[in-house]
């Protein structure tokens, strides 16, 4: 890993809201470059500006841009961070002031009490998270040797399948940032948590589609900066990244 490095879905030294994260650069890309720029484009934030009003802006949904950079109060945001945008083409002028006001309902992932680590999942016996797919585990969640990973990373057989770790709601089935390539983020138990999986060679779900636990929503591949065919996998709870192999059997 001498030459790896790693770049941040959240590219930027983000605090207080957002935090950092990581994705680990493995080697050259197997797209070709016009791929990478159906990413989306990043936004750099303004003083006065919240994910509320950037989301209104770019027309897209506040829950997909909030879990693609770990923000976990859609309220604070650093100036100067730069986020991630799926699908938009460029970056827009977005308000500081003035608007409809946040909403009064916040979803799960918005709520203001902090997150309480594992326990509840291990406690709701509806939620089960189960191993995405089959193979090799190839880098644990965490730092390492200066790499860090907000998730695991799986090397798999090509077009092997990536199934649904647990039920629940695709909120995000498309090019991700950075190097993930294809991704797919699914929504669980109503936002208190999300799973995430990364370099798929396909995606065979769409936002807005729920599904079983187990279902087939994927295949393997090494779409994005990786060289060879692997999963990248996240559990966050609400936004924050947890170690997944603290949920799997």
């Amino acid at each position: 890993m001498a030459r790896e490095r790693v770049c941040g879905w959240r590219v930027a030294v983000l605090a207080l809201a957002l935090g950092l994260g990581g994705c680990a650069w493995f080697g050259p890309s197997a797209e070709p470059p016009a791929l990478a720029k159906r990413q989306g484009a990043y936004h750099t934030v303004l003083p006065g500006q919240t994910l509320w009003r950037i989301s209104r802006t770019y027309g897209v949904d506040v829950e997909e841009i909030a879990v693609l950079n770990g923000i976990n109060n859609p309220d604070r945001l650093l100036a100067g961070a730069r986020l991630f945008i799926p699908r938009a083409a460029l970056a827009l002028s977005v308000p500081t002031r003035g608007g409809p006001p946040p909403p009064k309902e916040r979803p799960r992932w918005a709520q203001a009490e902090e997150p309480h680590g594992k326990s509840p999942a291990r406690r709701n016996a509806a939620l089960r998270f189960a191993w995405p797919a089959e193979g090799k585990l190839l880098h644990r969640f965490g730092s390492k040797e200066g790499a860090k990973y907000d998730g695991i990373v799986i090397a798999a057989q090509p077009a092997s399948p990536v199934r649904a770790a647990a039920a629940g709601q695709v909120i995000f089935s498309d090019w991700g940032p950075g190097g993930y390539g294809r991704t797919i983020i699914i929504r669980h138990a109503e936002g208190e948590y999300h799973s995430v999986y990364a370099h798929n060679a396909e995606n065979l779900v769409k936002k807005g589609d729920v599904v079983e636990g187990g279902r087939l929503i994927g295949r393997v591949g090494r779409t994005g900066n990786v060289g060879q065919a692997q999963l990248h996998f996240e559990i966050r709870q609400r936004t924050v990244p947890q170690d997944p192999l603290s949920y799997l059997p």
